[in-house]
């Protein structure tokens, strides 16, 4: 499969009838001090940048060696919803990166979670056609538009649609991640894509597709620790956490050299990370308009039955640690 195909960091499986029945929630014995630190991604995506720069250069190690770790970390790439609920459930997985809507749902599911930090913040782009000639979100009206369902991707759409006067029925939605997307997308299947890097990128580099004005919605990559870790074994949690600001910071200073790792490690052409590199703001932090942000992003996932119940979660109290924020 090719390797765009199965690039979707925010993928939430909405379809799940049931997760890891007898999984969703347990919570296993902290192991974390006698085996490897388990550190995640959903997929892989541009803007995990500050782990793939931390694992680069040995910094994980390197940190949780100071706090009297004797095993390496191991590193997974996670594909599918239940994998990260496995991972988390057997206690194998205890720093996970993704977009702000897995995290969510992963707590709505009952595991036992927090978010700590954000990677970057990232904004949301409508893709559309060349050859349309579109201009302006409010041409939009009556096209047909390509979205994960579900996702941070989905909401950014819908307030980009908002702000331009038009509702979602003004537009025909079709629903697909990535990989069933983008060759509707280059065969004129659809007229729009609402998606993230490096997906609008690879577009634009090969005059596919051109991005439109206009629209603030952002998507929130965000770090989140198992409270297995943060609580049995917090000076591993804390070394994590210092070495993924290590790599923010490393990253403020050497953008090119970063975006040299980044490429490397996702196979992409340097031209795709150069374009898609500024669109991600390295320096975010657990802010009151990010928190806010993610907040709106867990009351939409109630409202689409994203998270059953009709329970929305309240962010800033259920969801945010802020024990390693500096005072």
């Amino acid at each position: 499969m090719p390797y765009r195909h199965h690039f979707t960091p925010q993928i939430l499986v909405i379809g799940l009838v049931a997760v890891l029945s007898g999984c969703g929630g347990q919570t296993e014995p902290d192991s974390s001090r006698s085996a490897p630190i388990g550190i995640g991604t959903f997929s892989q995506a541009i803007d995990y940048a500050p782990v793939y720069v931390a694992r680069h250069f040995g910094w994980f190690e390197e940190e949780l060696k100071k706090v009297g770790a004797t095993l390496p970390p191991q590193y997974f790439e996670f594909n599918s919803f239940d994998e990260i609920q496995t991972g988390f459930a057997t206690g194998k997985l205890h720093a996970f990166f993704s977009a702000e809507a897995p995290a969510t749902k992963l707590l709505s599911d009952k595991q036992d979670i927090r978010v700590v930090e954000v990677g970057c913040t990232l904004q949301q782009e409508i893709l559309v056609r060349t050859d349309l000639n579109i201009t302006s979100v409010p041409q939009l009206k009556g096209r047909t538009i390509a979205v994960a369902e579900g996702t941070s991707s989905h909401y950014g759409l819908l307030k980009i649609l908002g702000a331009a006067g038009l509702a979602s029925t003004d537009v025909q939605i079709m629903p697909g991640f990535p990989g069933e997307a983008q060759p509707l997308f280059e065969t004129g299947q659809v007229d729009a894509w609402a998606v993230w890097p490096p997906f609008v990128e690879e577009q634009v580099i090969r005059k596919k597709g051109t991005t439109l004005p206009g629209g603030d919605a952002k998507i929130q990559s965000v770090m989140t620790l198992s409270k297995a870790v943060m609580d049995g074994n917090p000076d591993a949690a804390k070394a994590l956490v210092a070495a993924i600001r290590k790599a923010k910071l490393w990253m403020a200073g050497n953008p090119d050299e970063a975006q040299g790792i980044v490429a490397k490690q996702l196979k992409l052409d340097m031209k795709v990370v150069r374009l898609a590199w500024p669109k991600h703001s390295w320096g975010a932090t657990l802010s009151a308009d990010v928190v806010e942000d993610m907040q709106a992003k867990s009351k939409f996932l109630t409202e689409q039955g994203v998270i059953q119940n009709n329970v929305v979660i309240d962010v800033a109290t259920q969801l945010i640690d802020r024990r390693y924020l500096a005072p």
